[in-house]
């Protein structure tokens, strides 16, 4: 990956965007309940199981 080009506004909001998202997903990692569950289907069988949230 390349620096954005600083003279290149469309690098900067790149640039902020992607600063944007990565505290947005912290922020809900942040968030997250320990206990949280999720159900996962497996599609060759079709079969569920519950696993927790990572």
């Amino acid at each position: 990956m390349t620096d954005p080009n600083p003279t290149d506004p469309s690098a900067a909001d790149e640039l902020d965007e992607a600063v944007d998202a990565a505290e947005q997903h912290q922020r809900a990692e942040e968030a997250a309940d320990p206990d949280e569950h999720v159900v996962i289907r497996d599609p060759q069988t079709g079969e569920t199981a519950e696993e927790p949230a990572q």
